[in-house]
């Protein structure tokens, strides 16, 4: 009898280590796990006022500006242009320009005696203005911009040439008669003062990345865990060597290394049975550039805590 308790006892014993053995390693059933709601701050960009513009945080990703003139366009209005560009490179003077002969260049200008009549009397000497733009959440990045020159200068200043390179960089058509952005074009128009204020606060913005976690949802199985994970750049330029890092109870679970994130890109990733310290997990903290190697715009945004749903 006493042998048969012994084995009994035995037996049990070894199914309930077994089933725990099972229960801790092996992944039984699922949890669904949800983000906790903790929105990160806002990017602070600039504020526009009453400067009429296409459209906010418009701007190139770099201050060095290259520009082509296109063969076909006459001495006189590739003169005009090259001074247009001098003179706006002056009054803004966070950015700069150059001409190259390479016609991958930021700005492209090219020249035709096609005039577009408005109405009697009235010819458009000019259009300029973005023509390829990535849009990310914080900005729209100009990745060309070209301008149209149809009549030589009429004044002794470049007006028309330095209105159509303002709507390159976004400047709308204003009220105002003497400013460089009003829609006909007199000789004694300037750039405004609110002009150079907006590009001078556009353009110190640093040139950096900005990633971000835009989507994550993730299904605990024991000790184990799936998730899925959508990574986006936001900035201003192309990131590389990004790392995800999983962390429970202040301790790393798993680093992941991210490919190579172009600006206005995502990266999607999938994960499976990524092994937790243990099966008593409620918490687990998402993050980006855990060590923060990587400068970025933002570094409210890199993180996203995921807890057990309640069910």
């Amino acid at each position: 009898m006493i042998k048969h308790i012994i084995s009994a006892i035995t037996i049990f014993a070894i199914l309930i280590f077994s089933y725990t053995i099972i229960y801790q390693n092996f992944p039984i059933g699922y949890i669904e796990m949800k983000v906790v709601d903790e929105a990160p701050k806002p990017l602070e960009i600039i504020n526009y006022g009453t400067t009429p513009v296409f459209s906010q945080n418009l701007r190139f990703n770099h201050n060095n500006i290259s520009y082509f003139i296109e063969p076909s366009c006459s001495n006189i209005r590739a003169s005009a242009m090259r001074e247009a560009f001098q003179i706006f490179q002056e009054k803004m003077e966070i950015i700069s320009f150059y001409e190259t002969a390479n016609k991958e260049a930021d700005i492209l200008i090219g020249c035709s005696d096609d005039f577009i009549e408005l109405e009697e009397n009235l010819f458009v000497a000019g259009e300029g203005g973005p023509s390829e733009i990535i849009n990310t959440t914080n900005f729209k990045i100009i990745k060309e911009g070209k301008i149209s020159l149809y009549k030589d200068p009429r004044c002794e200043r470049p007006v028309v040439e330095i209105h159509e390179l303002s709507h390159v960089f976004g400047f709308d058509h204003t009220p105002n008669t003497k400013s460089i952005m009003y829609n006909t074009s007199n000789c004694d128009q300037e750039i405004t003062q609110d002009m150079v204020d907006l590009i001078q606060k556009l353009y110190s913005i640093k040139p950096l990345p900005d990633a971000r976690i835009s989507e994550l949802s993730s299904i605990k199985r024991g000790r184990y865990l799936d998730f899925n994970i959508t990574i986006s750049n936001d900035g201003l330029t192309e990131m590389e060597d990004l790392s995800l890092t999983l962390i429970t109870n202040g301790k790393e679970i798993e680093t992941i290394n991210i490919d190579y994130i172009g600006c206005g890109y995502i990266n999607s990733l999938q994960a499976t049975n990524v092994r937790l310290p243990s099966t008593n997990i409620d918490t687990i903290d998402f993050v980006l550039d855990y060590k923060s190697e990587i400068e970025e715009l933002n570094e409210d945004n890199n993180a996203i805590t995921m807890t057990i749903l309640n069910l």
